[in-house]
């Protein structure tokens, strides 16, 4: 199995921008995921921030280009998804669901939402009591089936910048504790930090991208009977790199970072199969 997924879009509104930053967002946005779709995969994913402000014109023009691909697209909502319209109508332009689960043969794979609905202040994550046991539930029966989430925050002080204030789920809530009871392995993937990370704790590997605005990547989860590798290839040119930084530069609610991107060792792991059964 074969799963693709991206750090945080940032798809704007132009709305009062000049010709110039408008053609290059429409130019470098319609490349940049014609060049995610073409990747052959069984699932293609958003970790979260897929727009950057979650506006209808946001939701509507980016969703129109995701769906000329008519491909098995799964969005898990980050802050910046949730800042503009309601949750009902993100859910409604975007035809998703939250809290999902998908199981195959050869893994499960979990939707995890975990950003807060118009909440300019506290854009820390956070999991209810009855997802926890909706999550606890689903790994158990998943027993040593490999297990993947997704999930916009990292969990409280595993990748990254986690341990700062409002970058990651809020540490009160145990959902650590939860992912323990996990036989075999678990990969727990996220972004919302801008900033490219791996690190293992016991029988997880947790995976954090950075955004696309600073660094033109897509994940390449490949997942056999014997390992998982993680790839990271660049489909960066000079030409995406150029008109990235003109829209990073350009518009609210976003800041380019010229550290996000990350060495080999943070973006890219072999991961040997049910080590810890």
């Amino acid at each position: 199995m074969r799963i693709a997924f991206i750090g945080d879009l940032h798809y704007p509104s132009m709305i009062g921008k000049n010709e110039k930053v408008k053609e290059a967002r429409d130019a470098f946005y319609a490349k940049f995921l014609h060049t995610f779709f073409e990747i052959e995969a069984d699932y293609y994913v958003s970790i979260g921030d897929l727009t950057n402000f979650g506006r209808e014109d946001e939701l509507r023009e980016v969703y129109e280009i995701i769906r000329k691909y008519d491909k098995p697209f799964i969005h898990t909502f980050g802050n910046h998804d949730l800042y503009g319209v309601s949750r009902d109508e993100v859910l409604n332009i975007s035809n998703s669901e939250q809290n999902i689960s998908i199981a195959t043969d050869e893994v499960n794979i979990i939707s995890l939402e975990t950003a807060r609905d118009h909440d300019h202040e506290d854009y820390s994550g956070y999991v209810n009591d009855k997802q926890l046991q909706w999550l606890e539930a689903e790994i158990a029966e998943s027993e040593d089936k490999l297990v993947i989430i997704f999930a916009h925050h990292p969990v409280y002080d595993t990748t990254a910048n986690s341990n700062f204030p409002y970058l990651s789920i809020q540490p009160e809530v145990p959902i650590l504790d939860v992912l323990r009871k996990k036989k075999g392995n678990g990969i727990y993937i996220n972004g919302h930090n801008h900033k490219d990370s791996i690190e293992t704790i016991d029988n997880w590997t947790f995976v954090q991208a950075n955004a696309v605005l600073d660094d033109q990547s897509i994940r390449i989860l490949e997942i056999n009977d014997n390992e998982i590798s993680i790839q990271s290839p660049h489909v960066a040119s000079p030409e995406l790199r150029g008109m990235a930084q003109l829209i990073g530069s350009n518009i609210n609610h976003f800041q380019l970072n010229p550290l996000g991107m990350g060495t080999t060792p943070n973006r890219e792991k072999l991961i040997k199969r049910n080590l810890y059964v």
